[in-house]
């Protein structure tokens, strides 16, 4: 794997099933499945595809859940919403998915990694540098 296919997994979600294997498995005519998938998507119940990745065969060993705790008075004096810190957190690359969150932290994410300094590099180099985090915990599935 060189440095394009890392690039291309990292960013990837997109991954979709042929409507001609949902129509058979459904046992519908090709055009139903096609008309009832397209209006699910138009709808927003179907947001996006994406694939599913085995990123630990893909050469990311560390999966990561990290914890984030926010200054809600430095992000009004920057006028960005938790819900904008969080799409500005998403867009980084290694970044799976996130959510706010209530309890002890106020957004928790996912991050896979190559190893633990390339953990430490998203970590410190990344997600720490956004204005507005005050904190992080970061907590490594085994």
């Amino acid at each position: 794997m060189d440095q394009l296919d890392e690039e291309l997994i990292s960013l990837t979600d997109s991954g979709t099933t042929r409507y001609s294997d949902l129509a058979k498995r459904v046992n519908a005519p090709l055009s139903t499945v096609h008309i009832r998938m397209k209006k699910l998507e138009q709808g927003g119940i179907i947001k996006g595809y994406r694939g599913d990745i085995d990123w630990g065969k893909a050469g990311f060993g560390i999966t990561a859940f990290i914890l984030i705790s926010i200054d809600v008075n430095l992000l009004q004096k920057l006028r960005k919403s938790q819900e904008k810190l969080l799409e500005e957190i998403l867009s980084m690359d290694y970044v799976k998915e996130g959510y706010i969150v209530t309890g002890d932290a106020d957004i928790i994410i996912r991050v896979v990694a190559k190893d633990t300094a390339h953990f430490r590099a998203i970590l410190l180099n990344g997600i720490d540098r956004i204005d507005g985090i005050v904190k992080t915990r970061a907590m490594v599935a085994l």
